[in-house]
């Protein structure tokens, strides 16, 4: 009995093993180019983007090409479910606001789909419709993918965001670094009247805002890897 439950309990691991790695694996926190389709430049172009706009705004965004969804043993047989269960797989945009962007593309099965976490409005799908047959179906006939690509990209980009102000973007920084320098003030004050305690209370404090100002401006709003976003089927398919 206790052989029965030790190569029970083996072979459930291994299914569950096997199921965790149907879908293809992130490589690249911005850019998968499983299917080797997009140019060096491109790539660095889109990386760049996706990065500039994850730290301005917090979204995420990540293209991923693949041969054909054959390669991998889902059950998917739309791309539609295949986009929708990659994105929830890897966990793309912000569980809080579910704002994540998928662009995938099949180039054996000649299709492609723009994936939107549930955050958004149902507005965005025909936006998102439009941006594939205008901007990247035409170039994908031709098999112009890394410029299809790239066009989708940035095309998306300008629907998801709009434009920020210097204010609107540094309005954090300025509130961090007016309580941080408040805060030393007070600090000082505190330590000349012989409230040490407070004193030290406060810095740890100050310390805290100090540190996290420091990361603002460094990497503004970004998350190292995927932040548990989820998607519930929103976006637009097109296929050439």
């Amino acid at each position: 009995m206790k052989k029965f439950l030790t190569l029970f309990t083996m072979l459930f691991m291994l299914s569950y093993l096997h199921g965790a790695n149907i879908y293809p694996q992130p490589q690249d926190d911005y850019v998968n180019d499983y299917a080797q389709v997009l140019s060096p430049s491109d790539s660095t172009k889109i990386y760049k983007m996706f990065e500039d706009l994850e730290y301005q705004t917090g979204i995420e965004a990540v293209v991923v090409t693949i041969n054909s969804m054959e390669d991998y043993e889902t059950t998917d047989n739309t791309i539609n479910s295949f986009a929708t269960n990659l994105f929830n797989n890897w966990g793309i945009g912000h569980k809080d606001k579910n704002d994540g962007v998928l662009i995938l593309v099949s180039i054996q099965d000649r299709k492609c789909r723009i994936e939107l976490g549930a955050g958004y409005s149902g507005q965005y799908n025909s936006d998102m419709k439009q941006i594939i047959d205008n901007q990247m179906i035409p170039y994908f006939k031709t098999e112009n993918y890394s410029q299809g690509i790239t066009q989708g990209a940035k095309s998306v980009i300008s629907k998801i965001t709009k434009q920020v102000t210097w204010l609107d973007f540094y309005k954090w920084h300025i509130a961090l670094g007016v309580l941080i320098i408040i805060g030393i003030f007070v600090i000082v004050s505190l330590f000349k009247s012989g409230k040490k305690g407070w004193g030290w209370m406060l810095l740890l404090v100050v310390g805290g805002l100090l540190a996290f100002l420091i990361k603002l401006i460094i990497f503004g709003f970004k998350i190292v890897g995927f932040a548990g976003g989820f998607s519930v089927g929103g976006g637009a398919t097109g296929e050439w």
